[in-house]
């Protein structure tokens, strides 16, 4: 009796480490870790919004939204292949006031789903026009 007990006990352990590890490997997959927009300012804002839709357009494949993003004028002319897991900015975002707009240097740590990251610098402008809007000019 006690044999049938310790080979219960030893089928359902097996079964609950599978279950846990298929659970991991779901989870793993899930969508992006997004930037929290809580105590910044409205130009702040935007520009992190930017990033955390960046990385929803990746995850989701969507590439003719992921380019409305940019800037007409900027060097990117694609998606990626690769999907961002998270974005982990190095500096506080600081607005620099050029002669016809204004923009923002970020260095950020871009994280990929298998765990694999490298360093950007994210470069954003916007015009001084009142209805001008934030967009990315470039990613390296």
């Amino acid at each position: 009796m006690g044999r049938v007990s310790r080979s219960g006990f030893v089928f359902r352990t097996v079964w609950l480490v599978i279950l846990l590890i298929l659970l991991q490997g779901c989870t793993s997959k899930s969508g992006p870790e997004y930037l929290e927009i809580k105590g910044l300012n409205q130009d702040e804002q935007e520009i992190v919004q930017l990033i955390n839709k960046r990385m929803q357009y990746l995850h989701e494949g969507n590439a003719e939204e992921y380019m409305k993003l940019f800037a007409p004028n900027s060097p990117i002319t694609g998606m990626p292949t690769y999907q961002l897991k998270a974005v982990k900015l190095h500096t506080p975002i600081h607005i620099q006031e050029q002669k016809k707009g204004y923009q923002v240097l970020l260095l950020a740590d871009d994280m990929l789903t298998n765990d694999d990251f490298f360093t950007s610098q994210y470069v954003f402008i916007k015009g001084k026009d009142p209805d001008s809007k934030w967009l990315i000019y470039d990613i390296d």
